[in-house]
């Protein structure tokens, strides 16, 4: 192998060459060998005839090419931009640690060429600054979509193929963004190319092609997330209820980041799950409840609130647990009488997750009172608060402060 080997990981943009940077151009007709997903290289083979192809887009095969030719330049194209969603990423960081472990890679040079981006394009043709955009990808994964339409002006969607758009659309009306304006790209840079200005229910009863991307325009979005919701925005019936001030108090002990792993045990109507989901909107929320009817309460929440990153577990605690070690954040509302056994259960992750505790039977606060001494003898901080509540309730031409149950909340962490 000659120690002047370069891999060149070249972005060829949308699929014009026309519009391939001039840099990348030179870079593949340097080249000796073009590898790449069999779209990409049929893209460039027209304007590159002299070249040794093989059509792999795996990044171990890619690897095994690389090591078994010969070549003083290979070049793997990639559709786009190299820096968005591409899977030269993963490439690069694969054959940077063969260039440190493996003599045969001794001398071989990265070098990177970007192209242009889908994104950068239909933003580009619609007159909008990319650094307002929320950038998502269905491709193969599911993203949150409610919490980003509705949290951003303008959301950008790689999808999975036409139906993927239709999916998208449908999901759109469940959620009542019927009325959001939605730019769908097609064929971009192509000779058919399309650039429709809709909305979804218009989208759902088109032709679109496989090629596409498109951008959601909420006009409306906002940003700010709260808790302490007001009881009232919860379908609760007959199912208790955690009230909004001890929710928030709640909250704030349990600290939750957005990415955050969260287990609701004894859900009751959901409220507690549904904070959750709006404070760990990239996360998942596990809602363990045994009560059927709170169970069918919890579907209907979920449902009002479109908290798509919660996963509803229909038993009683600790069954439904076999996930808990994974858990960054875990609030125990009810536990059946086996909160010891599930503290025991939680005590034993190596993630050290936050675990908050409510009580208002004196039985539950003195098993907390155990807990505590359980937690301090393996190393947790440990507190408890104790929550006296008064609200005011009109009684004839007087206003009288009502007081609610005393709750007693522990934090381990």
């Amino acid at each position: 192998m000659k120690n002047t080997k370069n891999i060149n990981l070249i972005g060829i943009g949308l699929g014009n060459l026309n519009l391939l940077t001039k840099a990348a151009y030179e870079a593949i007709k340097n080249s000796d060998i073009i590898i790449g997903a069999k779209r990409i290289v049929d893209s460039v083979k027209e304007d590159f005839k002299d070249k040794a192809y093989f059509i792999e887009y795996k990044t171990e095969k890619i690897i095994d090419i690389i090591r078994t030719n010969i070549s003083s330049e290979i070049a793997v194209v990639f559709s786009g931009d190299i820096s968005l969603f591409s899977g030269s990423q993963k490439l690069f960081s694969e054959i940077d640690k063969a260039i440190k472990t493996k003599k045969e890679f001794h001398g071989v040079n990265i070098k990177t060429y970007t192209g242009i981006s889908s994104l950068s394009y239909i933003c580009a043709k619609s007159n909008i600054d990319i650094s307002k955009v929320k950038i998502l990808s269905f491709h193969g994964k599911e993203e949150l979509l409610y919490h980003n339409i509705s949290s951003n002006k303008y959301t950008f969607i790689i999808t999975s193929k036409a139906e993927g758009v239709k999916e998208i659309c449908k999901k759109l009306i469940k959620f009542g963004f019927y009325d959001l304006d939605i730019i769908l790209g097609e064929n971009l840079s192509y000779d058919d190319e399309k650039i429709t200005k809709s909305k979804a229910l218009q989208l759902i009863e088109m032709e679109i092609s496989d090629l596409n991307c498109m951008i959601i325009s909420n006009p409306d979005a906002d940003k700010s997330i709260s808790f302490g919701l007001s009881d009232e925005v919860f379908v609760r019936d007959k199912v208790p209820i955690t009230k909004s001030e001890v929710r928030a108090v709640i909250m704030s002990k349990l600290d939750i980041c957005p990415d955050s792993i969260c287990y609701d045990i004894g859900a009751g109507s959901g409220s507690i799950s549904i904070e959750m989901a709006r404070l760990a909107y990239e996360g998942k929320v596990y809602a363990i409840e045994k009560n059927q009817l709170a169970v069918e309460l919890i579907k209907k929440n979920i449902y009002n609130f479109s908290a798509e990153n919660i996963e509803l577990i229909h038993a009683k605690a600790p069954e439904g647990l076999d996930n808990i070690l994974d858990a960054d954040k875990i609030f125990i509302g009810g536990s059946g009488g086996e909160l010891i056994s599930m503290m025991e259960m939680i005590f034993s992750s190596k993630k050290n997750p936050t675990v908050v505790i409510s009580a208002i039977t004196m039985e539950t606060i003195a098993q907390i009172s155990d807990i505590i001494k359980m937690a301090k003898g393996r190393g947790y901080d440990t507190e408890i608060t104790a929550i006296n509540i008064s609200k005011s309730k009109e009684v004839g031409p007087y206003n009288m402060m009502m007081a609610q149950n005393m709750v007693f909340i522990a934090k381990i962490w």
